[in-house]
């Protein structure tokens, strides 16, 4: 029953309606990922050509969109979209290196763009194995409650999280991705002519 339960769960939107501790992490830490991103794409996007700029600052600000959907809703918003959107922004990148290299526009900075696509791939990772189930449960439903059972027989049952595991790694999530996006920001023409904390534009 449980697993039949699952299967419905899946085939109703890829995304499970139920909102327990374990699907709230997930979702907290995608939308912290996706919000690096889109931290970067716009501050790397100000400091670019025309030809660069646009792309990058609308990719950026509709990651930041999709981070505070799914921190409000606790969901994925379109799943299959979401994905194409994630892929398509590291697309992005590929095609702005190839055009700088044409003289079309200027060369992204590299940590940027490796922070932003590292985090990207992370997004799109998750969602691919989401977007699996999904398939599965269209497809093969037999093999999605195959699947299922061999995963719970495979591993202990897990209770869900007490709210100080909860925050403990949402903490440690955010740290990662600060870790990733601070040193990448810095790299960004914006990030070059923000003013240090604590310092002046001039000095008497």
């Amino acid at each position: 029953m449980s697993v039949s339960v699952e299967r419905q769960d899946v085939r109703a939107g890829g995304d499970t309606a139920v909102r327990t501790g374990t699907t709230s992490i997930s979702n907290s830490l995608l939308a912290m990922c996706a919000l690096g991103a889109g931290l970067v794409l716009i501050a790397t996007g100000a400091g670019s050509s025309p030809v660069g700029a646009i792309p990058l600052v609308t990719l950026g600000v509709a990651a930041l969109l999709w981070s505070v959907v799914v921190l409000v809703r606790d969901r994925v918003p379109g799943l299959r979209a979401s994905f194409a959107g994630t892929v398509g922004t590291v697309v992005v990148w590929v095609a702005l290196y190839g055009l700088a290299s044409l003289g079309v526009t200027t060369v992204p900075p590299f940590l940027p763009t490796l922070s932003s696509t590292v985090l990207l791939l992370i997004v799109a990772g998750v969602l691919a194995r989401r977007l699996r189930r999904v398939t599965l449960a269209s497809t093969a439903p037999d093999e999605l409650e195959l699947d299922a059972l061999l995963t719970r027989a495979s591993r202990r049952p897990r209770r869900d999280p007490s709210t100080g595991r909860y925050v403990l790694t949402l903490l440690a999530g955010a740290a990662v991705v600060a870790a990733i996006t601070t040193p990448a920001l810095a790299q960004t023409n914006a990030g070059a002519f923000a003013v240090p904390h604590g310092s002046l534009h001039s000095s008497h």
